[in-house]
């Protein structure tokens, strides 16, 4: 049987994973009612393992996507609506600072729980993203981001961003009127911490590349302060 499902990233396990199993579910592939297969059996469809498939399960069920019964498996709930749910419509309303803010909680947690929990073979994935070459600048932020927020390895943490992405996203266009090299010095400083091995020095790193997105840019958000300090 043909496995219908695209290869994974090694550094975007989770959400890649995250995001084929629910397009899997809205195109009609897992109906509404029905089982999806077992862990094991996701696993090698995915190529990824038993508890990277479990993490996904666990953050879907949080998110309403499917529920788990216990001795029997896991289900396809009923899928939403298309509208969007009440945190991302609050953040594609709420003032650019505040949103920089819930970027430095939570992408700065992410950076701390990655410098604990990511193998030196992912955090080489995670280098080899800003060594790639015939990348535009903006596929390397956000591949870069992403991959920090998949090896923190918290399903929850990487569901609540995976909501917010098109928004931040939205933000992030505006984010590209630097020198390429400053840019990318930045997000050397934040792997840097991480490969120090010291969790509170990404967590600070990354706080200070969100800071610096500011910094660069105060004449295009007149009259707005920058996010505080944390």
């Amino acid at each position: 049987m043909t496995n219908p499902f695209k290869p994974i990233s090694r550094v975007n396990l989770h959400s890649e994973v995250m995001q084929q199993i629910t397009a899997a579910i809205q195109s009609g592939q897992w109906k509404p009612g029905s089982k999806l297969p077992g862990e094991i059996a996701l696993a090698e469809m995915f190529q990824v393992s038993r508890t990277c498939i479990r993490e996904v399960l666990k953050a879907l069920a949080y998110s309403g996507v499917v529920e788990s019964r216990s001795g029997v498996g896991t289900f396809v709930k009923e899928l939403p609506s298309e509208a969007p749910s009440p945190a991302v419509d609050l953040l594609s309303s709420t003032d650019y600072t505040q949103i920089l803010e819930m970027r430095k909680l939570l992408e700065g947690q992410a950076a701390y729980w990655a410098t604990e929990r990511a193998t030196p073979e992912e955090i080489a994935e995670l280098e080899s993203i800003l060594k790639q070459e015939g990348l535009s600048l903006k596929d390397i932020h956000t591949r870069f981001h992403n991959g920090v927020t998949a090896l923190s390895k918290n399903p929850i943490l990487i569901h609540m961003l995976a909501e917010f992405q098109e928004q931040f996203k939205k933000q992030r266009e505006l984010n590209f009127v630097i020198l390429p090299d400053e840019d990318r010095l930045e997000h050397w400083k934040v792997l840097e911490a991480i490969k120090s091995g010291s969790p509170a020095k990404a967590r600070r790193a990354m706080h200070q590349h969100i800071d610096y997105i500011w910094k660069k840019r105060p004449h295009l958000f007149p009259g707005k302060k920058g996010p505080d300090k944390m």
